[in-house]
């Protein structure tokens, strides 16, 4: 059978070593002046924006608000690769190929991702260089170029879109394809449905397919990089919590994993509050979408344990945080007994001095009727009483006030 030419559009999610700034209004005037200067700067590499509506909602048929930073493209590649940038360290690498087709599925898939897998690590270097340029303060200070980052592509997956035609699915080879193609997807049976023409998309799980694909206008595919961002980015961020929890209870540096406790846990928060955020600027097509596929992701559940991860986070530092709150108030309460001991023992001293001088010098109570009694018994104290009962006064007040903190 003579082989078929396939195209297939491959989505993989990165780590890029940028992330927007926490607290930077991405609506005010500064930041808009930052992206058109930006834009204008490096415009060899990163692709014109989208048109802005003047205000919220203008128009039902588009997005009203763009979340990605920008697109970075590599127009030297051949296939010409596309990553779209996101604020929370990550990037959505888009790569269109085309192979020739023989029967092998499973070849197929594997072709896809090694050639996508390559493309990305080839042309890293350039974007690492790129980020690190546009983070430059010059430009502005809105994005956190991580320094201690590798030079080095981190690919977390590689998912494979099958871009075809209503056409071409009555060819032999294509029909095969299209069941094999889906067969360990979350719903298999997408697969009949689209060769009966009941369907023109599957997008459950890593292999999708796309049928009559508009470049210019067809929100499927945007939905799968909104929809691969979001559950990428929850993902580092659950695994920043758990990192940040193994550091707090197992870790040595306790300063250290609070900052981590703290970091992520304010990372976390403000991704599923961005998540949210985003959904009311979507077209309501577009947010069906998204919102199907994350569905089939369970994509709810992995938000869920972020939260519980949260909720352990905010626990261990309060519990920190009360320790701290603990100790300090022992420290008080030894600095307090201390000051309470000297301060008796002062006492204890002067009476017994002022007495016992009083006693030899009659002359110092000249004013008085008689000699003081008080004095006068105190003076004929022995000295190491004194002093041992102004200990014993000390601690009868700490045992009194034990009493009334415990109360």
């Amino acid at each position: 059978m003579d082989p078929v030419q396939v195209n297939i559009r491959t989505i993989s999610p990165i780590f890029v070593p940028l992330e927007l700034k926490t607290g930077v209004d991405r609506s005010s005037t500064s930041y808009v002046e930052f992206q058109s200067l930006i834009h204008t700067e490096f415009n060899s590499n990163i692709q014109p924006r989208l048109a802005k509506n003047k205000m919220e909602y203008e128009s039902i048929e588009k997005d009203s608000w763009e979340h990605k930073l920008f697109t970075w493209q590599d127009k030297e590649l051949a296939p010409e690769l596309l990553i779209h940038v996101f604020p929370n360290n990550i990037g959505i690498a888009v790569i269109d190929h085309t192979f020739e087709y023989t029967g092998d599925s499973n070849a197929l898939e594997k072709s896809a991702q090694n050639t996508a897998t390559k493309l990305i690590e080839d042309s890293y270097a350039s974007l690492f260089e790129f980020l690190k340029k546009v983070s430059n303060k010059q430009h502005g200070d809105f994005f956190r170029f991580d320094e201690h980052a590798q030079n080095k592509a981190e690919i977390l997956w590689v998912s494979r879109a099958i871009l075809t035609s209503s056409k071409t699915l009555s060819v032999p080879l294509i029909k095969s394809l299209t069941t094999d193609w889906l067969k360990h997807t979350y719903r298999p049976t997408d697969a009949e449905d689209i060769l009966a023409k009941v369907k023109t998309f599957s997008m459950t799980w890593l292999n999708y397919i796309i049928v009559d694909y508009d470049e210019a206008n067809d929100e499927r595919l945007e939905s799968m990089i909104l929809a691969q961002y979001y559950y990428a980015a929850q993902e580092k961020c659950n695994k920043l919590l758990k990192q940040a929890i193994d550091a707090a209870y197992s870790g040595n540096k306790k300063n250290d994993a609070q900052q981590k406790l703290g970091r992520s846990r304010v990372t976390s928060r403000l991704h599923q509050v961005d998540y949210h955020e985003h959904l009311k600027y979507l077209t309501q097509s577009k947010r069906k979408l998204l919102e199907d596929i994350l569905n089939c992701w369970n994509y709810e559940q992995i938000t869920e344990n972020g939260t519980r991860m949260i909720v352990i986070c905010s626990s261990k530092i309060e519990e920190t945080e009360n320790i701290k709150r603990e100790r300090s108030s022992l420290l008080t309460d030894l600095l307090l007994v201390a000051l309470s001991f000297f301060t008796v023992f002062e006492l204890s001293l002067y009476l017994t001095e002022f007495s016992r001088e009083m006693m030899s010098r009659p002359t110092l109570d000249f004013n008085d009727d008689s000699r003081s009694f008080i004095f006068q018994f105190i003076a004929d104290i022995d000295a190491d009483v004194m002093f041992g009962s102004g200990f014993v006064l000390t601690l009868l007040l700490v045992f009194v006030y034990k009493i009334l903190k415990s109360r």
